[in-house]
């Protein structure tokens, strides 16, 4: 089954047809850039996988108990926390988790038989491998280097500038890891390193992705599936950027 699975939605603003009856899946472990025109329909579209906007019709299926977050243009953030504090803040689920599986290794040292113990270790330590959060406070910090943070670890989010205030939000999704992950324009108020590591850290994560973005480098070097949507309509192509052009 898709992670979400939207059939025949439509959505339309005023007089503007922006979705007309369309039928998209994404399938886990799928790398999927969104292309088109300014006004296509592309943020409509990715805020309706998320749910976050209804269609005026058809059907949104999302597959039970799976994690779906957003980085949106304009991302909202407690201002009262500094900068480490607020990625910290969205990593305390995983912070959570690896407390309880180091709690019930000790348990199971007392109980090396106990299968219910067992069980439970091996289904903790599967989420710390999907999520890579066996060193948390190492990632925290390389995520602060890369993107320009270190400096401001300590300031509050309230200081910040809104590109700066996006690499908070961005660093954190990249580390929490959920199971899909959507993407507005991710390389905005990043330099060239930053968007090398972004990559480097996309290639490597086992989220699905849901991406827009003008940068067709980034999509090459990212994207398994382009989704292009024109005149409410969504045709798929395999791979990047320049395997989308020639297949169009």
């Amino acid at each position: 089954m898709p992670l979400v699975d939207l059939k025949e939605i439509t959505k339309q603003f005023e007089a503007q047809l922006i979705l007309g009856g369309v039928d998209f899946a994404i399938e886990q472990g799928e790398k999927i850039a969104i292309v088109g025109r300014n006004g296509s329909g592309k943020s409509t579209l990715m805020k309706i996988v998320m749910g976050a906007l209804e269609g005026d019709s058809g059907t949104r299926m999302v597959q039970n108990g799976i994690t779906i977050e957003m980085l949106d243009q304009s991302p909202i953030l407690d201002e009262t926390l500094s900068v480490k504090e607020a990625i910290e803040q969205s990593l305390s689920e995983l912070t959570d988790i690896k407390t309880q599986y180091e709690k019930l290794s000790i348990e199971l040292e007392r109980d090396h038989e106990n299968r219910e113990l067992i069980s439970r270790l091996a289904d903790l330590g599967n989420k710390l491998d999907f999520h890579n959060a066996w060193n948390l406070n190492d990632q925290i910090d390389r995520v602060l280097t890369e993107f320009d943070l270190l400096r401001l670890q300590n300031s509050t989010i309230l200081t910040l500038s809104g590109g700066e205030k996006r690499r908070v939000a961005l660093g954190a999704l990249l580390l929490k890891k959920p199971d899909l992950l959507l993407l507005d324009e991710p390389t905005n108020h990043l330099d060239v390193y930053m968007v090398r590591f972004l990559e480097k850290m996309l290639q490597e994560s086992k989220s699905t992705l849901l991406i827009i973005s003008h940068d067709r480098y980034f999509i090459d070097s990212v994207a398994t599936r382009t989704i292009e949507i024109e005149n409410g309509v969504l045709r798929s192509f395999k791979g990047g950027y320049n395997l989308y052009l020639e297949q169009k």
